[in-house]
């Protein structure tokens, strides 16, 4: 497992540890002191709520900028996520004393009613819509997004194009969704060519996690109802919705997981990740066999020991958690059913078969 994603787990148990615990630490109600940082020391119930305060705001915001924001070259702004998430927390969370100053957070309950509103409309719009223009797409309607935005300054750190390309695949995610889902939709797409081991390929997933999502739906309806019913109602819809997503997350994983398109290498790690690699741009395909161990820091693709390596001419992206992750890459390790098939895809003299 990579380093960055070693950190955005353990990110995610650290501030869920934080949130629990301080929930417990924060007292009902705060006594009537002189504000002083030595008679708030002194006093129990608002040293607890100061340490709780410093954990949520300052400690896990911290925490995010060094472990995933500079670990994982990721933008700045993504900072406000953990800022709001905090300030979530400690409007319900906090004495009423406290409390009161978060009260913006429910000052956004019905524009948040409005926006999720306007987003499911929009949804029902853009599935219709791109399933109709994608009828007759031959492959993945996310590298059709990607090829409306080739070019080098695509890459570039900040740059418009970039923005502009990372939201595309984002919302391109969507349509994609539905067209693997629906073996109809995607009867012209090209066969793989490998498939990567992975878990989501196997026949009890797809059952498995339909079940845990009919628990998710109903414990955040149960959960958000007492707040508000209409964006529990809302809230349960996209989380039920998402059986679409993993549905295609299965067939994506079972048989296009690696394949070829025109003349670009197009790989899913399962549904959550995927890279687009022009053949042009590798340098050299080795087969042979590479543990978990020796390659945790580089990207490794598929369960158990790689048995393909690719070294590429120039870095290549790798484009996962709908596209709100871009990382770059200059050597990709494939654990695959075949993999001489992949040695096929280059010339003879651009690749070196080891021994295993």
């Amino acid at each position: 497992m990579r380093k960055p994603v070693k950190y955005r787990i353990a990110f995610l148990i650290v501030a869920a540890v934080c949130f629990y615990v301080g929930t417990l630490f924060l007292p009902a109600t705060l006594p009537e002191i002189t504000f002083s940082l030595k008679s708030i020391w002194a006093n129990t119930q608002w040293r607890n709520c100061l340490l709780v305060t410093l954990a949520y705001f300052v400690f896990l915001p911290v925490l995010y900028y060094f472990w995933i924001i500079q670990i994982g070259k990721q933008a700045l702004w993504k900072l406000l996520l953990i800022i709001s998430l905090s300030s979530l927390v400690a409007r319900y969370n906090y004495p009423e004393q406290l409390a009161y100053y978060f009260e913006f957070i429910t000052y956004l309950k019905y524009p948040i009613i409005a926006v999720l509103m306007v987003i499911e409309i929009l949804l029902l719009v853009t599935i219709v819509k791109a399933l109709w223009g994608a009828r007759k797409l031959s492959g993945d309607p996310r590298i059709h997004m990607l090829e409306q935005y080739e070019g080098d300054n695509v890459y570039e750190k900040g740059s418009k194009e970039a923005k502009k390309l990372e939201l595309a695949l984002m919302f391109a995610h969507e349509p994609a969704s539905w067209y693997y889902a629906i073996p109809h939709f995607s009867r012209n797409h090209v066969p793989g060519l490998a498939n990567l081991r992975l878990w989501s390929a196997q026949w009890w997933h797809v059952p498995l996690v339909c079940i845990a999502l009919v628990i998710a739906t109903y414990a955040s309806y149960l959960a958000i109802a007492l707040w508000s019913e209409t964006v529990a109602i809302v809230v349960a819809t996209l989380v039920f919705y998402l059986i679409v997503m993993f549905i295609a997350n299965y067939r994506v994983s079972k048989h296009y997981s690696v394949y070829l398109i025109k003349d670009k290498l197009m790989v899913n790690n399962s549904w959550w990740g995927m890279t687009v690699i022009p053949l042009s741009n590798i340098q050299q395909i080795e087969t042979g066999s590479w543990t978990a161990a020796s390659t945790q820091e580089q990207f490794h693709f598929g369960r158990g020991n790689a048995n393909v390596k690719f070294t590429f001419v120039s870095e290549q992206t790798y484009y996962s958690g709908f596209a709100t992750f871009i990382e770059r890459m200059d050597t990709l390790y494939l654990s695959v059913d075949e993999p001489s098939a992949l040695l096929k895809i280059c010339q003879p003299q651009q690749y070196t078969a080891l021994s295993a």
